[in-house]
C-alpha cells in the first residue's frame, strides 16, 4: 500500500497542471444541438437551485447548529420549489410529478445548505470531523438535485433518451477527514443509483476533504482512486475527476501524462455553484467519448462480453471482436495505457473446442507515443509487424516465434466532425495551446495479433525455457538481419510461449512497440535510454554514446536468465524472498547509474559472474544446463577469447580475483592479433563495448550457434522424458 501512496503522489507533483481556465470546455457535448440544450438546462436548474438556497436562507435555515428534521427541511425548500417550477413558462402539469423527488432530494439532504454555508478559512485541519458539515452528503444532495431537476426539464424533449442521469454512491463509514485512507471508496458518479458500490460502475470518481488547506491531499486521493477505473474499466480512455475541499470544487481531467485541475469552483458563492451546475450538466448530455469512454469498445449485457471493433489500415475496414479475456491490463493513470485482450473474431461464429486455439487471437490496445499533436507515432509497430511478416512469410522454421499481423491501425472515432483519429488532440481540442503544449502527444492504436502466447513463467521446466529462448532469439536475428530492425525491449514480459497440438513449446518475441530501425540507430549520435530497467543493457542504463545494437538485446536476455535462475521459472519454483539478500534485487528497485555499475562489475569477467549470479541459481531440476547457457553467453559476449584483450570486459581498471566454486573455463587456444574478430577495427577505440558493437554482426552469429545448440539438446532431453 506504501507505494501506492508514493506512486500517486509522485503522479501529483510531477503531472498536475493546476488552474487550467479552458479544461472545463473538454466537457461540454461536441454536437452543437446537444451543447445548446445543455447550455438551456444548466441555465433553468441554476435558477431552481438559486430560488431554494433563497427561500432557505430567507427562513433562517442555513445549516448551522443542530441537525434540522426532515420534516423541517421539507418545508423551507417546498414553496421555493413550486415558484421555481413556473420558471420559464413551462406547464406545472409537466413537472408536478417531478415535485416529491425533488423535495425529497433536497429535504433527504439537508446538508447541502449547511455544505455551501460552510466557512472554513478560519478553521484548523485538525478540527474534528463532527465540527463541520457532511461535506460529502452535500455535494451527493447537489449531483441528486442536478440528475432530478435535468429529468424533469428534459421530460418531452427528443434527446431525453439519450441523456444520463448522474449520482452518487459511497461507503457509509467513510468520511472527509479520513486521513487518506485508501481501503474504501470515498464518494463517485454513477449512472446507477441502485448499484452496489464499485469501480467498474463508476463514472468518476470525487475526493472530499473538510478543508481547503487539504488541496494537495486530495489530488493525491483522488489519484490513487482514478486508478482503478482504469483497471476495472476496459473500455475507458481518459477519466474525470473532482475533488471537494470544504466549499472549493475543482474537476481534474486525467490524461496518459498529465492531470489537468480547473480553477476553484466555490459552492459558496452562486457563480461557483452556477459553474459547477453547468459541468454536471454537459457530463449529463455530452457523447460517452467526451466522458473518456470507448465507443468501439461495447459490453453486451444479454451476452455478458465485451465487443471490441479494430480498424485495419491495410484494408481500410473495421473488424468486430468477441474478448474472451482480459490478458493485461492497466494498473496506473500515466503512460501507455496497454491492455490484451483474447478474442475471436465476431463473423467467425461460435468458438468451439477444436477450433479454439486456431481462431483466438490477441488484441493489443495502446497509446503509443507521437512525435506532435498532428505526426506520426514515434515507433510504428502496426508497421513494423507488417514488415516482419511479409519478410519472413516463406520462413516455415520461424513460424510462431513472432506476432503475426492479423489486423491493426488507430482507433477511429465518430463525432460531429466525422471519422477521426483518437488522439490525446481530440481529447484537448478545446483546451488552449499553451496547455495543449505541455500534454505529450499520443496516438490510440489496436493491434490483433496470433498466436496468444503465455507467459514464461507457466513453463513447465527449464529444458522448456531453453527451447523458447533459442526460438526467440532466432527470430531476433532473422528480424534484425532481414527487416533491419532492432527490439530494444527484451524482458521475462516480452518472451511469450505457445504449444503445438502434442503439447510442444514455442517460443514467441512480441512487444515492438519500443522497436527502432538500425539504419535510424546508427544516425543518432546520443541513443536513447529505452527498455525494462533490470534488464537493460549497461550502456543503455549508463546513456552511453556508444552506438546500439542486436548486442545490447542478447547483452539483456543474459539478465532475463540471470533474473529467471535465481528467483525460479515457474510458481511452483520462485523463490521471490531469497533475491532479497543478493546483489540482484538492487536490479528492480536502484538508480539506473547504481544498476549499471553493478553489473559493470559482475559482467566484467567470469569469476565475478560465477561468485555473484551462477553460484546462486536455485538448484532444481535442470539448473545445471541454465548454468551452463548462461557461462557460455557470458564467454561468448563478455569474455570471448576470438577478440582482442581491448575488446573484452566491461572497462574495469582492476578487479579482485575471486574462486569458480562450480565452473571450470574452457581451454581456448591462442589467437594471434591477426586472427582477432575485432582485428581491423581501429585501434584508437578502447571502450570494449565500442569494440565489440563494430563486429556485432560476428559475435551474434557465436551467440545464435550457442542458444541453438543448447535448444536442440534442451529438445532431446525433453523428447526422452516423453517416451518413458
Amino acid at each position: 500500500m506504501a507505494h501506492c501512496i508514493a506512486e500517486a503522489e509522485q503522479t501529483v507533483n510531477e503531472g498536475l497542471i493546476q488552474d487550467v481556465t479552458s479544461v472545463l470546455d473538454a466537457a461540454e457535448p461536441a454536437d452543437e444541438k446537444r451543447r445548446l440544450c445543455a447550455a438551456r438546462f444548466a441555465a433553468e436548474v441554476c435558477e431552481k437551485l438559486e430560488a431554494i438556497i433563497s427561500s432557505a436562507q430567507q427562513s433562517g435555515d442555513t445549516g448551522t447548529g443542530a441537525k434540522r428534521s426532515c420534516e423541517v427541511s421539507s418545508l423551507s425548500v417546498e414553496p421555493a420549489l413550486k415558484k421555481a417550477k413556473t420558471v420559464g413558462g413551462v406547464a406545472s402539469e409537466t413537472h408536478s410529478e417531478l415535485l416529491d423527488s425533488e423535495q425529497t432530494a433536497l429535504a433527504s439532504h439537508s446538508q447541502l445548505i449547511q455544505w455551501i454555508s460552510f466557512q472554513s478559512s478560519s478553521e484548523d485541519p485538525s478540527t474534528p470531523a463532527s465540527h463541520g458539515p457532511d461535506i460529502q452528503s452535500g455535494i451527493s444532495a447537489l449531483v441528486g438535485f442536478v440528475g432530478q431537476a435535468i429529468a424533469g426539464i428534459a421530460a418531452d424533449i427528443a434527446c431525453y433518451d439519450s441523456m444520463r442521469k448522474l449520482s452518487t454512491f459511497q461507503k457509509v463509514e467513510s468520511i472527509a477527514t479520513d486521513d487518506d485512507s485508501y481501503q474504501q471508496l470515498d464518494i463517485a458518479l454513477t449512472m446507477d443509483a441502485n448499484t452496489v458500490p464499485d469501480h467498474k460502475d463508476a463514472v468518476m470518481m470525487v475526493a472530499v476533504k473538510q478543508f481547503a488547506q487539504e488541496q494537495h491531499r486530495a489530488y493525491r486521493y483522488l489519484e490513487y482512486r482514478t486508478r482503478k477505473l482504469f483497471t476495472t474499466q476496459p473500455n475507458r480512455r481518459f477519466a474525470w475527476g473532482l475533488t471537494v475541499c470544504a466549499t472549493t470544487v475543482r474537476a481534474c481531467l486525467f490524461v496518459h501524462d498529465k492531470v489537468l485541475s480547473s480553477e476553484a469552483m466555490d459552492v459558496s458563492t452562486s457563480g461557483g455553484r452556477r459553474v459547477l451546475v453547468e459541468l454536471l450538466t454537459n457530463w449529463t448530455l455530452c457523447e460517452s467519448w467526451r466522458l473518456g469512454y470507448d465507443p468501439t469498445i461495447q459490453f453486451d449485457a444479454g451476452l455478458k462480453h465485451w465487443e471490441i471493433d479494430v480498424y485495419d489500415s491495410e484494408t481500410q475496414m473495421p473488424r468486430t471482436y468477441i474478448c474472451e479475456d482480459i490478458r493485461c491490463n492497466v494498473y496506473s493513470t500515466f503512460g501507455g495505457h496497454t491492455r490484451c485482450f483474447v478474442a475471436h473474431e465476431k463473423t467467425a461464429g461460435p468458438v468451439s473446442a477444436s477450433n479454439q486455439d486456431s481462431s483466438m487471437v490477441l488484441i493489443k490496445d495502446s497509446w503509443a507515443q507521437a512525435t506532435g499533436p498532428d505526426s506520426d507515432v514515434v515507433h510504428d509497430e502496426v508497421a513494423y509487424l507488417r514488415e516482419i511478416r511479409d519478410a519472413l512469410a516463406d520462413d516455415r522454421a520461424l513460424e510462431g516465434t513472432y506476432p503475426r499481423l492479423e489486423a491493426g491501425g488507430v482507433v477511429q472515432i465518430t463525432c460531429p466532425d466525422g471519422v477521426v483519429d483518437d488522439t490525446t488532440q481530440l481529447m484537448l481540442k478545446d483546451i488552449g495551446e499553451d496547455t495543449h503544449a505541455k500534454v505529450p502527444a499520443r496516438i490510440h492504436r489496436r493491434i490483433v495479433m496470433s498466436p496468444v502466447g503465455e507467459p514464461i513463467h507457466n513453463l513447465k521446466s527449464i529444458d522448456e525455457l531453453i527451447v523458447v529462448v533459442g526460438d526467440v532469439m532466432a527470430a531476433h536475428s532473422a528480424i534484425a538481419k532481414r527487416c533491419g530492425l532492432l527490439h530494444r525491449d527484451l524482458s521475462v514480459n516480452n518472451i511469450m510461449f505457445h504449444r503445438d497440438a502434442n503439447g510442444g513449446v514455442r517460443g514467441m518475441l512480441i512487444d515492438f512497440d519500443n522497436a527502432c530501425r538500425i539504419t535510424d540507430m546508427e544516425k543518432t549520435e546520443q541513443p536513447d535510454c529505452v527498455g525494462t530497467l533490470p534488464f537493460m543493457s549497461i550502456g543503455n542504463l549508463e546513456l552511453s554514446d556508444v552506438k546500439r545494437t542486436v548486442l545490447d538485446d542478447w547483452e539483456s536476455l543474459i539478465y532475463i536468465l540471470c533474473w529467471i535462475g535465481t528467483v525460479g521459472i515457474n510458481q511452483a519454483d520462485q523463490d521471490c524472498e531469497a533475491v532479497h539478500i543478493l546483489p540482484i534485487k538492487s536490479w528492480h528497485k536502484d538508480s539506473a547509474t547504481n544498476i549499471a555499475a553493478l553489473k559493470t562489475i559482475i559482467m566484467h569477467e567470469v569469476s565475478y559472474f560465477v561468485k555473484y549470479i551462477l553460484n546462486h541459481i536455485q538448484e532444481v531440476r535442470g539448473f545445471e544446463e541454465l548454468y551452463r547457457l548462461l557461462y557460455s553467453l557470458h564467454a561468448s559476449l563478455f569474455d570471448n577469447h576470438h577478440v582482442s584483450p581491448s575488446a573484452r570486459g566491461c572497462k574495469l581498471l582492476q578487479v579482485p580475483k575471486v574462486d569458480i566454486i562450480r565452473a571450470v573455463q574452457p581451454e581456448v587456444p591462442a589467437l594471434s592479433d591477426t586472427q582477432f574478430l575485432d582485428r581491423d577495427v581501429d585501434p584508437a577505440i578502447t571502450d570494449s563495448f565500442a569494440r565489440r558493437a563494430e563486429i556485432a554482426d560476428a559475435l551474434v552469429d557465436e551467440l545464435l550457434e550457442v542458444t541453438q545448440r543448447f535448444r536442440d539438446e534442451a529438445l532431446q532431453r525433453i523428447d526422452k522424458d516423453n517416451t518413458h
